[in-house]
């Protein structure tokens, strides 16, 4: 049994106001004993066919996988997943298993309500919940991902051309039977940008650090890379900044000390502030 709840259009989208965003709820039911569901129920190729020690956490990882995979061929950027939307997702199927009551209510209530009292910005926001009595691990993970996507409701959610984020929460009820919430919100971007080290040369007593980045495409909202932050440090000690957002990729330093290692490290930043990892360190000997 599969049924959609509402779909609220407002007419001023607000950032993050239930009343004024566009909220899609689908409700899913999945009832794996019904000879009707046939081949939908089968485990899609994908990543992983199994699972060794299946964990809410890797069932998660092979629906998000499937779905991605599916995503792109259907020409769409992957999904990004997100720890506060993640979170939340955890939440709700365990709220649901606890209840054992398919409902966005048993959930936790509005989806959007929920985003933003944990504090999630969002503009749109979207929620499918499931439940299947398949055995927990592979086969649970693609029952409830078969189902969502054979729903022409529950395609269009995950294959939206404009949520960028998602979580996907995962709960084995008393009963053996596993329960599941996926979150969706287009959001801004959260994700870090991704910061390269280049090539680190010497010639004579002077060194040349070379480096690069990108920021991963979302669905939308890219912030876009917008510098980098750069530092040293000589022979082991602490590292200094010597270069702060800059756009340049390349610096040069002279006159270096004989007998000294010059070590250096660069971090991205892009447009809404994220930052990345410093990179593993790159160092050199001036002989």
């Amino acid at each position: 049994m599969i049924d959609a709840l509402g779909l609220r259009r407002p007419f001023a989208p607000r950032r993050g106001h239930p009343a004024a965003t566009l909220i899609l709820t689908l409700l899913l039911s999945l009832l794996a004993a019904n000879p009707a569901l046939g081949a939908a129920t089968a485990p899609p190729a994908g990543p992983t066919s199994a699972l060794a020690s299946p964990t809410p956490a890797s069932m998660a990882a092979s629906i998000l996988g499937w779905l991605n995979r599916d995503r792109g061929t259907a020409g769409l950027r992957p999904l990004r997943r997100w720890p506060a939307l993640q979170a939340l997702a955890d939440e709700r199927a365990a709220a649901l298993a606890a209840s054992g009551t398919l409902s966005h209510q048993a959930a936790g209530g509005d989806p959007g309500a929920a985003l933003t009292a944990h504090g999630i910005d969002w503009l749109s926001s979207g929620e499918a919940i499931g439940e299947t009595s398949y055995a927990w691990g592979s086969p649970a993970a693609a029952n409830l991902y078969g189902m969502w996507k054979a729903s022409p409701e529950h395609h269009a959610i995950l294959f939206s051309g404009t949520f960028n984020y998602v979580g996907i929460g995962i709960a084995r009820a008393s009963d053996g039977s596993t329960w599941a919430s996926i979150l969706f919100s287009e959001s801004a971007d959260h994700t870090p940008p991704v910061a390269r080290n280049g090539t680190l040369t010497r010639s004579g007593t002077s060194v040349t650090f070379r480096w690069s980045g990108s920021d991963p495409l979302l669905q939308t909202h890219t912030a876009g890379l917008r510098a980098f932050n750069v530092e040293y440090r000589v022979n082991g000690g602490a590292w200094h900044l010597i270069r702060s957002r800059t756009t340049m990729t390349w610096l040069g330093l002279t006159r270096r000390t004989p007998g000294y290692a010059y070590s250096f490290r660069v971090q991205a930043v892009d447009r809404r502030g994220n930052l990345s990892a410093w990179t593993a360190e790159k160092r050199v000997r001036i002989p």
